[in-house]
């Protein structure tokens, strides 16, 4: 019973037919998707490589640098298909001028959790988290995170500067203290 079939010339011809169109089509689709997926930008080579891993502990930091080193604050980053900007102006238009333009979408809200939500949900979710964060609880736990570190932290810095007699960049200061 182990006898082959063999197929009628009509099917052999149609699978060869389909086979004759379809790899050259995933061939050139598969090189299309490289081309848009797999930049070869610094950015996304080194995204895609990992190379960003050697001079930094985590993907903020390294977005941070890239931002720090962009003329305008922005960054594309096309595997992802997104901007990253730190420009102030960019950045009230997206937050404030034109919020309902720029919705997070479904993969950066499963990614990110609650806070990363758009429309209704963002308002609702606004709204609780307001609440919450403006309870006694909440606001008596911050200061006292607040003042230890005043304490332990920023107080000690600023004596030391002042018993040196040395001028003190205070803005770095209340950055290094964030």
């Amino acid at each position: 019973m182990d006898a082959l079939v063999e197929l009628p010339s009509g099917a052999r011809c149609a699978g060869l037919a389909f086979f004759g169109w379809a790899l050259p089509a995933l061939g050139a689709v598969l090189l299309l998707l490289r081309r848009w997926l797999w930049c070869s930008c610094h950015v996304c080579r080194a995204y895609l490589t990992g190379s960003w891993r050697r001079d930094f502990t985590n993907l903020g930091k390294w977005y941070a640098h890239l931002l720090r080193r962009s003329p305008t604050g922005t960054v594309h980053v096309h595997v992802f298909g997104c901007t990253i900007t730190a420009n102030p102006a960019n950045v009230e238009y997206m937050l404030k001028t034109r919020f309902d333009n720029f919705p997070k979408g479904k993969p950066f809200t499963a990614l990110l959790g609650i806070f990363n939500v758009d429309g209704d949900m963002w308002r609702h979710q606004r709204k609780v988290a307001s609440l919450e964060l403006g309870s006694v609880s909440v606001q008596s736990y911050a200061f006292k995170i607040v003042a230890q570190e005043v304490e332990t932290r920023l107080m000690p810095v600023l004596s030391d500067g002042a018993d040196r007699g040395t001028v003190l960049d205070l803005q770095d200061e209340f950055r290094r203290f964030c």
